[in-house]
């Protein structure tokens, strides 16, 4: 009797233990279709940063003047903060960032006076 108890209780810790683990490494995924409503080419990436504020790319595309492209990456950890960033050369800021929640976000990207030396500017389109 008391063996089986004691097994038991080995097994239920055992499950404790495995639930904990696989809770933990839970992952997600991330997809961005970009519009490119620029003049130019823009380079886009979805980006991850970690508590030290390290980033990392995560996937990365060129996308042409007056088109869309599609970045995709599976397997995050679900905990990591994640953002999407557009860059053209002669951008005159910062490239702009957004937030991405998992799953699929579509946003459109333009330019101030639709010039290269304009400020780039990203915008989430909702309901598509």
């Amino acid at each position: 009797m008391l063996k089986a108890e004691f097994a038991t209780r080995v097994v239920r810790a055992g499950l404790m233990v495995f639930l904990v683990l696989a809770l933990g490494a839970c992952t997600v995924g991330y997809q961005a279709d970009v519009r490119n409503d620029t003049a130019q080419p823009i380079g886009v990436a979805i980006i991850r940063a970690d508590a030290s504020g390290q980033s990392n790319n995560l996937a990365v595309t060129r996308i042409a003047p007056k088109s869309r492209g599609k970045l995709v990456r599976n397997g995050v950890p679900h905990d990591m903060k994640v953002y999407l960033e557009a860059d053209a050369m002669g951008n005159p800021g910062w490239p702009v960032q957004m937030d991405l929640k998992t799953g699929l976000t579509v946003v459109r990207v333009t330019q101030d006076g639709d010039v290269p030396t304009g400020k780039l500017r990203m915008e989430r389109i909702e309901g598509e």
